[in-house]
């Protein structure tokens, strides 16, 4: 810390261009880094592309000449081969052991360094690629990788970054110095005005030109208006020392007497003195017996003048702190009190306190009753008005603390968290409920442990794997002044995570105290999330592997026509899968992400509704269309989306056709159940492969699809969609299904409370 005070620049201005340096430094470098990471990277696996998609063009030739033994035409074909590509070498090694090499060695444009192109070769690999042709082998076909040239393209790269970073950081450095000391530089008034306002001669500033920070022109804004009123506040306490009766001494941090108001002259001057610019101890030696130590002094008595003229001061002496001096004197204030007729009185009223003694030690014996003995049949010596009135406040006190004790227990009873309080020694001396409740230990078994046997039992009722929270941990604060805390997965009495946190108590009666909170629900969703980007990962780089294998084979490889159009005819259809699953991807961010609030809900009529998809919808070839069982001049009143529906009608329809080869698809209205009173649903079935009990609980699972086999078409988000739709209209979803005989999904809405619905039935 001592070198790191050394290093700190010490004006605003070089420690602003000191962090906004190291943090442009930081992240340069970080980018540096994650982009040479990435590089690398990229380049293995584009190497190792290009040579396997290499090796697999150049085989088919390979094998031709060596079925005829023409060692020429594979010398020609190595050559080829090698041009414009990674490879610097490849060979031919038949059955008998002939080889036949080809290799290609050109300038490189630029030297890597030897530890990049050993950084290379170690993790490349020649291939090996054994040459069949009719079951009969022939021999081996070898390319060599050549790591130079892979790793002279990264140090290229690199180097160019490297030159872009640090052009970057000088003119981004040389940017900011300018602005940094033309808008900081404004501060150097302040001490000018600081200088002003101690010699007190301060007047307004003239303000800062407009280009100047909007903070420091408030700053001296707010510093010409405090000048002001400083300057205003010294005409008012010299007017307001001349006019009041007391008498007022300013002492310097030496003693000496530097102001004296007329109040204090005429109380204190002897002999025609002035008294400014003497010592105190001198000046005044009945008040002050010696030079002055620092210690301030209240309601001192002093006695000036002998006889006759005898007076009695109540003074008292006050030291004042200077904030430019560090914390040291600056000075010393004396106010000076004529009570000479007061004091008399006092020595007047002293044999009267003699008989007050008795009441006093009456009242101590009540206020020590109520606080300790809390006896109600004390009964004090004295009525008068005073002890009364001190006997209901402390009545009041008592019930205040009993009423805000009362509110401490409900919290503490009330509170979803659980707290566990440690006395000053260390053990556990109250558990609340919401404890117990979370983690299933009882008050009786906790009390008088520590929090070593505590976290212990914690331990017990935690997950095989969980790690025991480290008790020493917790009591360190963190860097930033907040407690640590720590999230125990507890698998009894059921599986919840809990946060940790210990808390110093303060001293007293409570150590430290145990907070507890349940993060069950916050650890399911971060969870949730990193399985749902992690699927949806893996479904979009299928898609994008195919179509990136097919285009670096034509790209590599003249195709013939049928072929070529095969090939595009594959791209087509995973690009057309790619854009489906981020279509139904959007669709079903959007849908969650509005929860409902962009729905146009209007009164609908279900079987009207179903009718109208049934005549829209288009089978599949050699398929029947929908078959509709709707009652006949009945209606289902809704209030939904209409188009939000149809998308769900429509997402259920197309997969009972995707999921049946053969049967009818029907769409019929029917009863709600009794667990859904007020509701009618459209029920959708067909007579497909149906689902299996454990496949029929992740039916509504993003990217889960019943066919593993990839020959249906789809992205899995379908019913995902269909569940939130309908649930954000206060519906419902429900399926059944058998495997091998068909599926059933019924679409349930309340209905609309605007009219009498007419029963349905199937």
């Amino acid at each position: 810390m001592a070198l790191l005070r050394l290093l700190l620049p010490r004006s605003l201005v070089g420690r602003v261009f000191g962090l906004y340096t190291l943090a442009l430094v930081g992240f340069v470098a970080g980018g540096l880094l994650l982009f040479y990471r990435f590089q690398f990277t990229t380049q293995l696996e584009r190497t190792e592309d290009q040579v396997a998609t290499l090796a697999t063009v150049i085989a088919p030739a390979v094998a031709d000449a060596a079925v005829i033994g023409d060692y020429d035409t594979i010398k020609h074909t190595l050559e080829r081969s090698l041009r414009n590509s990674d490879i610097g070498a490849a060979q031919f090694i038949d059955v008998s052991g002939a080889q036949v090499s080809a290799s290609y060695d050109t300038p490189l444009d630029v030297d890597p360094p030897r530890w990049l192109a050993s950084l290379f070769a170690d993790r490349l690999y020649d291939s090996n690629l054994p040459i069949s042709v009719g079951g009969r082998d022939y021999g081996v076909l070898r390319l060599q990788i050549a790591p130079d040239r892979v790793a002279g393209s990264l140090w290229q790269q690199t180097r160019m970054a490297l030159w872009l970073a640090l052009a970057g950081l000088v003119f981004g450095l040389l940017l900011i110095r300018w602005p940094l000391t033309n808008w900081l530089g404004n501060l150097d008034r302040i001490r000018h005005l600081q200088a002003e306002l101690q010699a007190g001669t301060a007047a307004s500033q003239p303000g800062l030109s407009a280009d100047a920070p909007i903070e420091f022109r408030q700053t001296f804004e707010v510093l010409n208006q405090a000048a002001a009123s400083l300057q205003a506040q010294r005409e008012q306490a010299a007017v307001t020392l001349g006019a009041i009766g007391d008498g007022v001494l300013t002492l310097d941090r030496g003693g000496r007497i530097i102001v004296a108001n007329p109040a204090a002259k005429a109380m204190l001057a002897a002999d025609g003195r002035t008294l400014l610019g003497e010592p105190a101890h001198l000046a005044l030696p009945d008040i002050f017996p010696g030079p002055l130590d620092s210690r301030p002094w209240e309601h001192r008595l002093c006695q000036l003048g002998h006889g006759d003229h005898r007076r009695v001061l109540d003074t008292t002496l006050t030291v004042v702190h200077g904030g430019d001096t560090g914390g040291q004197v600056a000075g010393y204030v004396l106010a000076c009190r004529d009570i000479s007729e007061q004091h008399a009185l006092d020595q007047q009223l002293r044999a009267e306190v003699a008989s007050r003694e008795a009441a006093l030690v009456s009242l101590r014996g009540v206020l020590e009753g109520l606080l300790h003995d809390r006896s109600p049949d004390l009964d004090p010596t004295g009525s008068d008005g005073t002890l009364q009135a001190v006997t209901r406040l402390i009545a009041a006190l008592v019930a205040q603390l009993q009423a805000r004790g009362d509110q401490l227990d409900a919290i503490f009873t009330l509170s979803p968290d659980g707290f566990v309080s440690f006395d000053r020694d260390g053990r556990i001396s109250l558990v609340s409920p919401a404890f117990q409740a979370l983690t299933g230990l009882q008050e009786s078994t906790l009390l008088g442990l520590d929090d070593t046997g505590l976290f212990a039992l914690l331990h017990r009722h935690a997950a095989a794997d969980a790690p025991p929270p480290d008790a020493t941990r917790l009591r360190h604060n963190r860097d930033d002044g907040a407690p640590v805390r720590v999230v125990l997965e507890l698998a009894r009495p059921q599986r919840r995570a809990l946060e940790l946190g210990l808390h110093a108590g303060g001293g007293g009666a409570v150590s430290q105290v145990l907070h507890v909170r349940d993060v069950t629900h916050q650890t399911e969703v971060d969870r949730l999330k990193s399985e749902f980007l992690s699927t949806a990962a893996h479904e979009l780089r299928t898609p994008m592997t195919s179509i990136h294998g097919f285009v670096e084979l034509m790209l590599m490889r003249e195709l013939g026509p049928e072929r070529r159009r095969d090939v595009l005819e594959t791209v087509r259809r995973q690009t057309q899968l790619m854009i489906a699953i981020l279509n139904e991807l959007l669709d079903l961010a959007r849908i969650e992400a509005r929860q409902g609030k962009d729905f146009s809900y209007e009164l609908l009529d279900l079987a009207a509704l179903a009718r109208e998809v049934a005549s829209d919808w288009i089978a599949p070839e050699g398929r029947a269309p929908i078959r509709l069982a709707l009652p006949e001049r009945r209606s289902a009143l809704v209030s939904a989306d209409r188009l939000k529906l149809r998308q769900a009608i429509g997402n259920v329809t197309s997969n009972a056709y995707k999921y049946s080869s053969q049967g009818e698809v029907t769409m019929t209205l029917v009863e709600p159940p009794p667990d859904k009173p007020g509701a009618v649903g459209l029920r959708i079935s067909d007579e497909g492969i149906g689902m299996t009990p454990e496949q029929l609980a992740r039916v509504t699972e993003r990217f889960y699809r019943a066919d593993a086999s990839g020959n249906v078409p789809g992205t899995g988000l379908g019913m995902s969609i269909v569940e939130e739709i309908m649930t954000l209209q206060g519906g419902g979803l429900s399926v059944e299904s058998t495997a091998g005989v068909g599926t059933a999904v019924t679409l349930w809405l309340p209905l609309a409370p605007t009219r009498a619905n007419p029963s349905v039935s199937d």
